[in-house]
Parts: structure tokens; C-alpha cells; sequence
């Protein structure tokens, strides 16, 4: 039987992590190389990505690769899986971080061409990104793929809440995307699995805090809506993806972990 330490340990490990540069995704990829994964840290900034990547290596030791990357252009995906094949020769982990929404009034003003770019980001880019690296995975019979969704891809929002019908049905499909890939995966040492954040103090909700309608949301969700009464703080998914990114989860595949404060119990 492993000990707590081998089961979490990712010591020579390659992990990497879209939107890793700053906010929620900064922590995720800072939690796996806590553990001793080597990273990956790509996002459509480079500048931020270069700093993120310099400021890891210097505080835990490991290597931390930075690339450019948009999930809407396809050779940029190609081009990060060229890198990471010349730099490690392999992935073990990958976590789909990246994300983009807007909000609309209602959702009679959402336009196609909105939808579409959060479609061709969220989903889109998703798929090939867990088609690229889950191919390399299924090669080396080894790998952990984790797709971050989010609590509004499984229930629904009153308008009056907020509006953002492409994000909550991209986030949706992620789900279902997920298990798929999970069924198809099992049988070669690949495990797919989402972590479903509820109400986080992301950079995505502090870039709407001067928006006074959705300050005013936030404090109505923080009272009536989640039974802990406030929302996530930046450190508190870490350990949900590391149990979902650890060597030990061999026996897990296909699930969506909600990590929400009871939200989605109620």
C-alpha cells in the first residue's frame, strides 16, 4: 500500500496549466508545483505568463515553462504541444483553465458573434486541447486531465442575477464533454475529470466590482445563496485538484467536483 505521500507526490511530473498566469489558475498551477510538478503555464499574455513562470521557479524550485497561447487559433494549440514535446518529451497532467465570459443585461442582447468567441474559447479550444495532450497521454498509457467548469453550467441563473447564456452553456458542455472522454479513456491510464467551482473571488468577479447592479448581486448571493455565507477564497480549490491530479486518483474518472460552499446542495 502507497503512503499519503507517494499517492500525492508529482515529483518529475509535467503539468499544464491554461490561464495559469494569474488569479484561480495561478493558484491551481502554484498547488502542482508545490507538489513537484514541472509546468506549463500558458495563456494569451505572455508578459504575465513570463513572470508567473519566473516568480514559481524561484519559490519552489521547479521548472515552469511560459507560452502564448489562444484557444481560438489552432496553431497556437499545435505550437504549444511542439514546445512541451521538445522541453519535457511528455504531459502528465493538464488542466483547462481558460476561460471568457461577458454579461448582457438580458439575454436578448447577447450577439452571435459573442457567442460564438465564448463557444470557440470554452469548448472549442477545450476539446482540442484534451485532444492533443489526451492523445500523448494515451500513448505513455498515463495521464490526468482536469476541466475546470463552473456551478452555472448545472443550474440555471435568473436574468435578474446575471446573464450569460454562452458561458453557462459552454461550462455545461464541458461537463458533458468531460464524461465522455472519460468513458472513452478508461482503459489507457487516463483519467478526465471536471472541478466545478461555485462563487470565487476571481479576477473574472473583480473585474465587475465597479459595477454597481453586480455588487449588489454578489452581496444577495453571499446571503441567500450559499450556505457558508461568502464566496470561495483563492486558495480553496487547490486541494480539490490535487486529489484529482494525484498519481493516487488512478480509480476516479468521469466526475464533476463541486467545490461550491453547499450552493448546488440546496
Amino acid at each position: 500500500m502507497r503512503s499519503n505521500k507517494e499517492l500525492f507526490d508529482l515529483t518529475g511530473q509535467v503539468a499544464i496549466v491554461t490561464g495559469g498566469a494569474y488569479g484561480l489558475g495561478y493558484q491551481l498551477a502554484h498547488s502542482l508545483g508545490e507538489a513537484g510538478a514541472n509546468l506549463v503555464i500558458a495563456a494569451r499574455k505572455v508578459d504575465r505568463c513570463k513572470e508567473s513562470a519566473a516568480n514559481l521557479e524561484r519559490e519552489l524550485g521547479i521548472k515552469a515553462l511560459p507560452a502564448r497561447l489562444d484557444l481560438t487559433i489552432p496553431d497556437e494549440i499545435d505550437a504549444l504541444v511542439e514546445l512541451v514535446q521538445k522541453e519535457y518529451g511528455k504531459v502528465d497532467i493538464l488542466v483547462n483553465n481558460s476561460g471568457v465570459v461577458t454579461y448582457g443585461r438580458n439575454e436578448w442582447e447577447h450577439s452571435l458573434e459573442n457567442w460564438r468567441m465564448i463557444l470557440d474559447t470554452n469548448l472549442t479550444g477545450l476539446w482540442l486541447m484534451c485532444q492533443k495532450f489526451g492523445s500523448m497521454m494515451v500513448r505513455q498509457n498515463y495521464g490526468r486531465i482536469i476541466n475546470v467548469s463552473s456551478l452555472t453550467g448545472m443550474v440555471g441563473v435568473p436574468t435578474s442575477t446575471i446573464s450569460a447564456p454562452a458561458y453557462n452553456a459552454s461550462k455545461a458542455a464541458v461537463m458533458g464533454l468531460t464524461r465522455d472522454l472519460a468513458v472513452k479513456w478508461a482503459k489507457k491510464g487516463v483519467t478526465v475529470n471536471a472541478l466545478v467551482p461555485g462563487w470565487f473571488n476571481s479576477d473574472m468577479v473583480e473585474e465587475f466590482q465597479s459595477n454597481e447592479h453586480l455588487q449588489k448581486v454578489f452581496a444577495t448571493i453571499n446571503k441567500y445563496y450559499i450556505p457558508v455565507g461568502r464566496f470561495g477564497a483563492n486558495d480553496e480549490l487547490k486541494t480539490a485538484l490535487m486529489f484529482l491530479a494525484a498519481p493516487g486518483s488512478t480509480y476516479v474518472t468521469g466526475i464533476s467536483l463541486i467545490v461550491d460552499g453547499g450552493y448546488y446542495a440546496q
